[in-house]
């Protein structure tokens, strides 16, 4: 997920809940308990910083429901959310404006699905850290890194639409950090594997050989990271590996070379012009399959740092693609 890029989340809906006893109840015991950021000792060599934003979210979320002014709430989403992204950022010597700047990080008109979807993922906090912490341990040992940070934040019903497709996890990978929306009924599967593919995006944003200038550049990168996760994560197929026919690699391949298809139409698909949803993911995966059958003996520190010219040599549409 490149900036994994690609969406999202597995509610297709929650009821918008009355002020009842009950639920100011829910509240209250969700704000028992503190959620500050956890930083995890990986190794003598790695740590991990954990931010959970169900706080600021929750901050947020009270002053808005009381105000009910759209303007008011981008304001109060930016002072409890956003600055504190961006506190975050300045502690752990990381930039935080490309993070800061992307569609989902955002205010609601749902308010209290939020807050009701931001109560129940802090009581699942433990099995979500658990597993950011048993794949991205799993992850390190096979590429290190000396430090990351990874974010935790509820998804916005406004995009409940996307999120079946992604099984309640969508990702964001930045320089040095991770930002994980969830929903409250998240797979834990995808949300191990999304851990992963993430990581390897970490990982070659360390290197020079790291770019994402053009289409083809994110259909390697992402190739690339699913062919990680698939080696630490063993047995779980994300939701975007699908088939695609002969035919429509073809097509879909001449498009981005003729500069017809742009990059939110190979993720999100474009029924007009015949392009299937994933597409970057899946003639990436296609691409690196097909690496690996002609280099058996390559390691993954190897083909991460590969060039496009290596990763793409013989491949059935390399003179489109390139």
């Amino acid at each position: 997920m490149k900036k994994v890029i690609a969406p999202l989340l597995c509610i297709p809906f929650l009821l918008l809940a009355a002020c009842t006893g009950e639920t100011e109840k829910t509240v209250t015991h969700s704000e028992s308990k503190e959620f500050k950021p956890e930083t995890v000792k990986i190794n003598k060599n790695s740590e991990l910083n954990i931010v959970p934003l169900y706080t600021p979210y929750q901050n947020y979320l009270k002053a808005s429901l009381k105000e009910n002014d759209p303007e008011a709430d981008k304001k109060n989403y930016a002072k409890s959310v956003l600055d504190y992204i961006g506190e975050i950022g300045e502690k752990e010597n990381f930039d935080t404006t490309s993070l800061k700047g992307y569609f989902m990080l955002q205010s609601t008109f749902y308010e209290q699905e939020l807050m009701d979807r931001t109560n129940e993922l802090m009581k699942h906090h433990d099995e979500i850290k658990d597993i950011i912490i048993k794949n991205y341990t799993a992850a390190n040992k096979v590429l290190p890194k000396k430090k990351s940070t990874i974010f935790i934040v509820p998804s916005n019903s406004e995009y409940s639409s996307m999120s079946e497709s992604m099984n309640g996890v969508f990702a964001g990978a930045y320089k040095d950090s991770v930002i994980l929306y969830l929903d409250s009924n998240f797979d834990q599967d995808t949300l191990a594997y999304t851990v992963a593919h993430e990581y390897h995006h970490l990982i070659l944003q360390d290197t020079p050989e790291y770019k994402m200038n053009v289409i083809l550049d994110s259909i390697i990168t992402e190739g690339k990271a699913d062919a990680f996760a698939d080696r630490v994560v063993k047995g779980v197929s994300p939701p975007w590996n699908v088939p695609m026919d002969e035919k429509t690699k073809k097509h879909v391949a001449s498009l981005i070379e003729s500069g017809e298809a742009t990059y939110e139409e190979v993720v999100g698909g474009n029924h007009q012009k015949d392009i299937p949803q994933w597409s970057n993911y899946i003639l990436g995966r296609d691409i690196m399959n097909h690496y690996f059958k002609t280099n058996p003996d390559r390691s993954i520190s190897d083909w991460t740092v590969a060039d496009q010219q290596d990763i793409l040599k013989g491949y059935k549409y390399q003179d489109i693609l390139e």
